[in-house]
């Protein structure tokens, strides 16, 4: 059976679907290097609201809306940073600036700005990725720093609404349709609004209700990596 690698040698129009935000940056190292084999090449966002924290990557400009029919392999990219280095290292790809930003990007991403529980490797790729160009203060600036006004809004009605207890170990947020709506900001903003009580220093763990229902957790020890 042929690996991805063989399928895009054996291509002459290829796209790239971009199926999750999550995927948006190793859709675009992936896209850097086919472009590098002079290919036909095109991201087609699939279902997927993607927002401005993500302008900085190289080809974020040239993301579609629509398909591409004349295609002739369609790639749903799903890999992870590691996999997707793995696979450029396997095949002696060169990783040039537009590649090893777009790869550094995803290693932020999934780390969450290098506050999971992480080893060796991790830095030794991403020391790597810098020396290849990675622009690492932009990556880390849009990433972990940008905010839009709407977010901004429903983090203020957020933090009013916010109450502690169990002496101050448990942050408990309550989210409406009404804050929603009046901030214009949505359910996964406020999802990345609650993920700051977790700096406060009592705080061991964080809900968020929403229509009666907690629909989100975190806990200090396992998402923030800190130890209670």
């Amino acid at each position: 059976m042929k690996d991805l690698f063989e399928h895009i040698n054996d291509a002459t129009n290829i796209e790239i679907k971009v199926s999750s935000k999550q995927s948006l940056s190793g859709a675009n190292a992936l896209y850097t290097y086919i472009l590098t084999q002079h290919k036909k090449v095109s991201l087609y966002q699939n279902s997927v609201d993607i927002d401005n924290k993500y302008t900085f990557l190289p080809w974020f400009k040239k993301i579609k809306i629509t398909p591409t029919p004349s295609a002739d392999l369609s790639i749903d990219f799903d890999m992870k940073a590691l996999e997707l280095y793995n696979f450029f290292n396997k095949h002696e790809i060169k990783i040039n600036q537009k590649m090893a930003t777009s790869l550094y990007a995803m290693f932020v991403e999934e780390s969450e700005g290098f506050t999971k529980d992480l080893d060796g490797t991790f830095f030794a790729i991403c020391s790597l990725l810098i020396k290849n160009g990675a622009e690492y203060k932009k990556v880390t600036n849009y990433l972990m720093k940008r905010s839009s006004l709407a977010q901004l809004r429903l983090k203020a009605e957020m933090l009013l609404e916010m109450k502690l207890h169990n002496n101050a170990s448990l942050a408990e947020f309550i989210l409406s349709d009404e804050m929603l709506k009046k901030s214009g900001a949505t359910l996964e903003m406020a999802k990345e609004n609650i993920k700051e009580a977790l700096y406060i220093e009592c705080v061991q763990s964080v809900n968020m209700k929403y229509n009666d229902k907690i629909i989100e957790k975190l806990n200090k020890e396992k998402d923030f990596g800190k130890k209670k």
